[in-house]
């Protein structure tokens, strides 16, 4: 599988999930471009920011993760520890369907820091840094000596201790210790670890060549990883990447910019947030993933994204601005259906405006659905809502583009 080609070798999961639901779709009475048409000109204006940089350079975003979402249910921590859930199934708690729309918190948890999810899995990480998980363990990725294939409860993960930061992902599992060592726990099909001939890895496995990491992203593809230096780091080295690193298991690449990135996000699509409040991605851009136009296919290096400027945050799928403005692009599902494969794809080639007035902490999202936490801690959603993720007390199964594109405030917040 390696060999295929680049793209598929880094994110081949994500990528083939893009590939069947593009093909799956049926037409609608209007074609996509018409439909981004309306979108964009009449109540979503594409970006169209001056090149200017930020007056006060960023500083190196190190927020811990507070709202996590797999494609059922989401997570969230609260300021005093507590850990809520709500969405259908994976909710550690008892409901009379498996079902709960409405934010409650689970029992017996009151040391929470920082909680991520996937697709299929959370990470939940405590205060004496140890890390527990609990949903999809098909490689693994909770507990790699259990052969259930779903974790109902909060499991400790064994072989890692003093943890700081977390990342579940793709089947994957990824851990940052306060000494600055990062681990993978996980699939090994796609050869993270190179002459690991194992599938799935027996415990988590340290990832040689990394210094001073301030924060994680990854996936069974790839990891990125930044320095306290505002250094940018990969497991797999791009077109432009200068290696610094390698070993019999992985090798390392810094990934160049003139000036220092200050946040980044991975996805089907990666992206870099400099301290000058420009971003910059790289990777797929068929569907608008890289937000840099109908360019198709890979993008190579990291490009700057034209039209967005003095932005303080972001995610692979949004940016917030120092004035407050809240833009998103990428591929969304619009239909009345409550099935994705039979609804009809929106591609957002460029960023469009959603919202404006809004401070973002953190973003997060997962399978149509997507959300952010703000500075007085306030939690958004908007996308899609099938399994109540967004956790406003109901469910909603279908895609108008009103509600899609429209930031919902959910009943949970941090404080």
């Amino acid at each position: 599988m390696r060999k295929i080609n680049n793209f598929l070798n880094k994110k081949i999961i994500k990528s083939l999930v893009v590939i069947i639901i593009i093909s799956t779709l049926p037409a609608c009475d209007k074609s996509p471009s018409e439909h981004l048409q309306g979108l964009t000109e009449d109540k979503y204006p594409v970006a169209n920011m001056p090149n200017e940089p930020l007056e006060t350079p960023l500083e190196i975003n190190i927020e811990p993760k507070r709202l996590a979402m797999t494609s059922s249910w989401s997570a969230g921590v609260k300021d005093d520890g507590t850990l809520w859930t709500w969405g259908t199934d994976g909710l550690l708690r008892d409901t009379k369907t498996g079902q709960d729309p409405t934010p409650r918190q689970v029992e017996g948890v009151n040391d929470a820091v920082a909680v991520s999810g996937d697709g299929s899995h959370m990470l939940l990480l405590r205060k004496d840094g140890t890390v527990w998980g609990w949903g999809s363990n098909r490689y693994g990725e909770v507990d790699p000596n259990d052969d259930d294939t779903f974790i109902e409860e909060l499991r400790q993960i064994k072989g890692i201790s003093d943890v700081v930061d977390i990342e579940a992902d793709t089947y994957a599992s990824i851990f940052l210790t306060k000494e600055s060592k990062v681990y993978y726990l996980g699939s090994n099909q796609w050869h993270i670890l190179k002459n690991v001939d194992k599938d799935k890895l027996d415990a988590p496995f340290k990832i040689s060549g990394l210094k001073d990491i301030s924060r994680i992203e990854g996936s069974s593809g790839y990891i990125l990883a930044l320095n306290t230096q505002g250094e940018l780091m990969t497991t797999y080295c791009i077109k432009n990447a200068v290696k610094v690193f390698d070993s019999d298991s992985n090798e390392i690449c810094n990934i160049p910019f003139e000036k220092k990135v200050v946040d980044f996000a991975q996805g089907v699509a990666d992206f870099a947030l400099l301290e000058d409040g420009s971003v910059w991605s790289w990777g797929q851009n068929f569907n608008g993933e890289a937000a840099q136009g109908k360019t198709n296919g890979e993008i190579d290096i990291p490009t700057r994204i034209k039209g967005l400027s003095k932005v303080t945050n972001i995610s692979s799928f949004a940016a917030n601005t120092l004035d407050g403005q809240l833009y998103t692009w990428g591929h969304y599902l619009i239909g009345e259906s409550p099935e994705p494969m039979a609804s009809s794809m929106r591609r957002l080639h460029e960023p469009i405006l959603i919202k404006n007035d809004i401070e973002v902490s953190s973003f997060s999202s997962n399978a149509y659905i997507a959300g952010f936490t703000t500075k007085n801690g306030g939690v958004w959603f908007w996308e899609g809502n099938r399994s109540g993720q967004r956790g406003t007390g109901e469910v909603v199964d279908t895609f108008y583009e009103e509600y899609v594109f429209t930031p919902e405030k959910s009943l949970f917040t941090l404080n």
